[in-house]
């Protein structure tokens, strides 16, 4: 058995990573100071914020003539705070309402427009040189280098605000979190793995690195796939954040779906492995995009409810689809930014001699309300492919075991307490690759 990374590149390019973090030709290396941007400007707005917290809206210099729209959310109450870094999906624009609310619950938090994964009719404030083109455009490029796609442009735009996060007076620089959906998951991937220590948590929900083993290398819509070879190569050298993540510091948490359009599980487990440090995971079976189990929520791009400006509670429900993409988010990063409350529960496979026979341990700080095994057979169609729950029986403390068909392909298990929060194991593969 072995972790599912279906493609030999995967495991030939994962030590590289480190290399390319520091090569002196990375186009985002002078960018990479530490420094907060120029304030440009304050943007005026007739909107009235929670009582107990304050919302400035402000625009900063990224680079060249380049403007970026920012909100900045923060508790009135003195003191320090721990921040919060909030990175928008694709399609979107700075996550105003998502900050508010985490600035409710006692963090500082920015909120970026991230140009070349938003919508340039959204970007109404930030301006620069993706302002005329259409959505999606200007991404898969990188010639001369990468700083020709816009997603360069994305990443410098996370990155500046990162900066201008821990130069918040506010800030306890000590306990920075990144949070970020879609393509705002990869771009949480990516600022945790080029900040180094500069992060102490972050949490991505469906994004991921590795794009080669995404639909965007190999699905019918195929981008990256599309691009020369040497340009690809340039683009996943210095853009995806596969080869950034060796570098990563932080406590890493990575939502997945097993039905995912754009991020593949194996592109999932990929990133997992060749993070260095403490990493851990869902994958939400027979889903796609969303992740409808406990402590989740159900993302499906349909417009939420109006922001309501009064206290949210602990732990949202997925419900509060404008406070959080999950709902557990709260409950990890008050244990790893706030010290408050248990650490996540950690599913960790016993590797035997039988392929089929699947042992595993539950470490959990509390009782679990649900622990299940899952299986598929092979199938080139990730999205059509049909997970299958298996239960399980219990061999000791913490110990489980369950017998697989001997069709299996794939499998993994599903653990979940009672706060609620989910997570998983690694994906493992049986037998030979097809």
């Amino acid at each position: 058995m072995k972790h599912a990374i279906l493609t030999l590149a995967a495991l030939l390019l994962t030590p590289l990573a480190a290399v390319y973090a520091a090569e002196p030709t990375d186009p985002l290396r002078p960018y990479l100071d530490g420094k907060a941007p120029e304030i440009l400007r304050e943007v005026a707005s007739a909107d009235v914020p929670p009582e107990n917290i304050t919302v400035r809206r402000v625009v900063f210099r990224s680079r060249d003539d380049s403007e970026i729209f920012a909100v900045i959310a923060a508790p009135k109450a003195p003191g320090k705070h721990p921040g919060m870094l909030v990175l928008h999906g694709g399609g979107g624009s700075a996550e105003v309402d998502k900050a508010m609310a985490w600035a409710q619950r006692g963090y500082v938090a920015i909120a970026p427009d991230l140009p070349g994964i938003a919508e340039p009719k959204k970007l109404t404030v930030s301006k620069g040189r993706w302002s005329t083109l259409k959505y999606g455009e200007g991404r898969w490029i990188a010639t001369p280098d990468a700083g020709s796609s816009v997603v360069f442009d994305a990443v410098l735009s996370a990155m500046k605000s990162l900066y201008l996060l821990r130069a918040q007076p506010d800030v306890d620089t000590s306990r920075i979190g990144v949070v970020g959906c879609s393509w705002g998951g990869y771009m949480t991937t990516m600022v945790c793995g080029l900040a180094g220590e500069q992060v102490r948590a972050g949490f991505a929900v469906w994004g991921c690195g590795f794009y080669e083993l995404t639909s965007q290398f190999n699905g019918p819509k195929s981008t990256l796939g599309a691009m020369p070879d040497a340009e690809r190569e340039r683009w996943l050298r210095h853009l995806d954040a596969g080869r950034r993540v060796p570098g990563m510091k932080a406590a890493f948490f990575i939502a997945g779906a097993t039905n995912d359009f754009f991020y593949w599980p194996r592109a999932v487990q990929a990133t997992l492995d060749a993070i260095p440090g403490e990493k851990n995971h869902l994958y939400a079976p027979n889903s796609n995009h969303k992740a409808p189990v406990q402590g989740g929520s159900v993302f499906d791009n349909k417009p939420a409810a109006a922001f309501t400006p009064t206290p949210f509670q602990p732990y949202p429900t997925p419900s509060g689809s404008k406070a959080n993409w999950l709902a557990m988010e709260v409950p990890f990063f008050d244990y790893y930014l706030k010290d408050i409350g248990q650490p996540l529960p950690k599913v960790s496979v016993q590797h035997g001699g039988d392929p089929l026979l699947v042992r595993f341990s539950v470490t959990a700080p509390g009782p679990l309300a649900k622990v299940e095994v899952y299986w598929a057979r092979t199938n080139p169609d990730v999205m059509k492919r049909e997970w299958i729950a298996l239960p399980v029986t219990k061999t000791g403390e913490d110990l489980y075991q369950a017998q697989l068909s001997a069709d299996t392909s794939d499998w993994f298990v599903v653990a979940s307490d009672d706060r609620p929060v989910t997570v998983s194991s690694d994906l493992i593969h049986v037998g030979k690759q097809p």
